[in-house]
């Protein structure tokens, strides 16, 4: 942002009375609602500029200036472009579709899938997986099984591949159908 004029600092660190503060941000939301900002972008941009007098120490003399009107302005547009941007890139969030699973598993339950994943597995992997869905992590089932932890990567390794080639083989049967 904009450096206060040098020659008007009269201490670095001066207050601010409470009729300054109410009167410059009605000043900031008021230029801010002008400007097109609804009335919460326009408080969040006077709490920001606020932020930033009170870091940079301006003096409260600077409050009722031409200056200060200017950093209103700069802040303003700073905001809107920064803005413009994200809505450009990321578009408004609004517009974001909610994570969904395939449509050909929707009428799968994840309990009854995962009841016909562990059926395919064999006994140590099956164990495995009884004991992650009771709720134990992957050391504490591994720990209770008796499997080395050199070798907990592997039987986990095996237990996504297996669910992976189940659900490979269901999407295509699905899909035949």
């Amino acid at each position: 942002m904009d450096a206060p004029p040098r020659n008007s600092f009269s201490s670095p660190g001066a207050a601010y009375s409470e009729d300054a503060v109410r009167g410059s941000r009605l000043q900031i939301v008021k230029a801010c609602v002008f400007a097109g900002l609804d009335r919460a972008d326009a408080e969040d941009v006077a709490q920001d500029l606020w932020m930033w007098m009170v870091r940079a120490a301006v003096p409260a003399e600077l409050i009722p200036t031409p200056w200060f009107r200017g950093v209103i302005h700069k802040y303003i547009l700073r905001y809107r472009r920064r803005t413009y941007c994200r809505d450009t890139r990321e578009g408004p969030l609004e517009n974001v579709p909610e994570p969904r699973s395939p449509e050909a598993f929707g009428a799968l339950e994840s309990r009854n899938l995962l009841d016909r994943i562990s059926a395919g597995l064999p006994e140590l992997e099956r164990s495995l997986l009884t004991l992650i869905r009771s709720g134990h992590s992957l050391a504490e089932a591994s720990r209770q099984l008796g499997i080395p932890p050199g070798s907990r990567d592997y039987y986990h390794g095996r237990l996504i591949a297996s669910a992976r080639r189940f659900l490979r083989r269901a999407t295509q049967e699905l899909k035949a159908r």
